[in-house]
């Protein structure tokens, strides 16, 4: 057979239909829909060749029958005439800004001669530059360390992709990072702690992670299917790096102590009804103490009039601003930038992804508060991403500000809330709250409920309690909605009493309001709004002049 004329990566031409690539298939996983799991959306790839560049490459449901068989991780092959297309996705593995789609005339062959400088092109990040999160969260990383510390796994989430395991992971000087597996690669470590409970040292590798900033703390997690796990495999870079850990250690095995039941679930009951004090609403309403709490409410409503998710730096998670950027002087033609003002961000470039930030309405029998709930809760309930609901708006061609109708199945579920009342909070009266985290646990609310009760000198569903609040009218129980907002920034208006608390508003597929809502509250990140020098500033709607409306006493 004639020798193959070989492209590589770097090489490649969207002028040319018609050339063969040499390739590893580094990492092979599946993308399920985010509506049905049970369908593959596609088969993902990352290739490398000889020259350890990287490229991703995709198989759509049309052509799974021609490569299934023929695709499979740690394989080398010949891979002929795969489109080029342009690489949209926000988390990178490579420099590459094209991607492969295989079709009907690509052709798939096995290479039994494939020779490059490393098995997987590694390429290390040091502890250094995550510590000090210079390094972009939209980039993949790979990372070495030695396990020192493993957390509970949480497996509360119906949703196993979902299902976390934090530990920490030291290098070979000392230094250790927060690191953060879901899913599948949870599991992984687990279930080799489980098969191996005599081993000593504990090394992992991840390939193709994430850098997360939270609270300017910053972690590594794994991203979806993308990342892959080694685990004391016989791999060089693995060798290296515990007999390096021997010779300044010794036999002493921080790993050791690991033990399968240091990562048993979290208690969601033990977590709830334990770990934090339970408040009634109206103990929120005026934040007089720093702290975490359990509340229990129903969601009544959202704030229509505060956007449902942010732009978020892919670096540091924060808010996003854009900003008119002229080519001269004198010119009259500006570009549209994006600007994060995040202290790591500077003279990087700088994208965005849009997350949830949404502000839902809870009431309970004393009150109604605001709370927000935040990407990883809202996907939870939600089960789709912000941006897959903005881009569905986007090409039914409605104003991205609507709600969305699929937010409708926020509507009356009763659960309780792990709240977090900061400093910003109390000093400010300031008594909208992010959520940590919740649960909808019937047992754990009733339970609550009657600890409530029981704190409270009386016991649960005592006549007086039903008869306060039930016989309350409806009309004054909306006055209390209005009110229940009043602080130092916050003014409440008659805006706040019909659309911050009434029935759902939605982009309905077959019902749509449009509403001006371009004016809304400037919040960013409630991660970030701890500053005492960023005030949340109302729009123009709802200001200081804005007086109560006092109800007419009938004579």
């Amino acid at each position: 057979m004639a020798e193959r004329k070989i492209t590589l990566i770097k090489d490649l031409d969207n002028m040319n239909d018609d050339y063969t690539l040499k390739v590893s298939i580094i990492r092979l996983w599946k993308s399920l829909s985010d509506g049905n799991p049970t369908i593959v959306r596609s088969i993902e790839m990352i290739l490398m060749d000889e020259m350890c560049t990287k490229i991703r490459a995709s198989v759509y449901p049309r052509d799974f029958q021609r490569f299934e068989s023929k695709l499979k991780e740690d394989q080398a092959v010949y891979i002929r005439s795969p489109t080029i297309a342009p690489n949209k996705y926000t988390f990178k593995i490579s420099d590459v800004t094209s991607k492969l789609n295989f079709h009907r005339r690509t052709t798939v062959n096995e290479c039994l001669h494939f020779q490059s400088k490393t098995t997987y092109g590694f390429s290390f990040v040091s502890y250094e530059t995550i510590i000090s999160a210079t390094a972009t969260s939209n980039e993949s990383i790979d990372i070495i360390g030695e396990v020192v510390s493993l957390g509970k796994l949480d497996s509360r989430d119906v949703t196993k992709s979902l299902h976390r395991l934090p530990l920490q992971i030291r290098n070979l000087e000392g230094l250790q990072v927060n690191v953060t597996l879901f899913g599948d690669i949870a599991y992984q470590l687990i279930s080799y702690l489980e098969a191996h409970k005599q081993v000593g040292r504990v090394i992992v590798l991840l390939q193709f992670a994430r850098i997360n900033v939270y609270n300017a703390t910053p972690s590594v997690n794994s991203y979806y299917e993308q990342t892959r796990m080694f685990i004391n495999a016989n791999l060089p870079e693995i060798v290296t790096f515990t007999d390096s850990l021997v010779g300044l250690r010794g036999l002493q095995n921080p790993s050791a102590s690991l033990t399968v039941e240091s990562s048993k679930s979290y208690s969601e009951s033990d977590d709830f009804l334990n770990n934090y004090k339970v408040k009634n609403v109206v103990d929120l309403i005026e934040p007089q103490e720093v702290g975490q709490y359990i509340i229990v409410g129903t969601i009544y409503g959202i704030h229509q009039d505060i956007d449902w998710y942010y732009d978020a730096c892919t670096n540091c998670g924060k808010k996003v601003e854009t900003e008119d950027v002229f080519s001269g002087p004198d010119s009259g033609d500006a570009s549209v930038v994006l600007k994060c003002n995040g202290h790591n961000c500077k003279n990087k470039k700088i994208s965005s992804v849009p997350r949830y930030k949404i502000p839902i309405r809870v009431q309970d029998d004393s009150g109604t508060i605001t709370l927000t709930l935040f990407d990883r809760d809202a996907y939870r309930l939600v089960k789709k991403r912000a941006r897959d609901l903005l881009d569905q708006i986007k090409q039914a061609g409605d104003n991205p500000r609507l709600y969305p109708y699929d937010l409708k199945c926020l509507e009356h579920k009763k659960m309780a809330f792990k709240i977090d009342v900061n400093s910003f909070n109390v000093s400010n009266n300031y008594n909208r709250f992010g959520i940590l985290g919740y649960t909808v646990d019937s047992n754990v609310i009733d339970a609550l409920e009657k600890k409530l009760a029981v704190e409270a000198g009386s016991p649960a569903n005592n006549d007086d309690t039903e008869i306060a609040s039930h016989e309350v009218s409806h009309e004054t129980k909306s006055l209390k909605d209005a009110i229940s907002q009043t602080g130092d920034n916050l003014t409440p208006t008659m805006a706040d009493k019909f659309e911050a608390t009434s029935p759902f508003k939605y982009n309905s597929p077959t019902i749509v309001k449009k509403r001006n809502v371009g004016d809304t509250i400037d919040v960013d990140d409630y991660d970030n709004v701890n500053s005492s020098t960023k005030v949340p500033r109302l729009n123009s709607k709802v200001d200081g002049n804005t007086g109560l409306l006092i109800p007419k006493l009938e004579k």
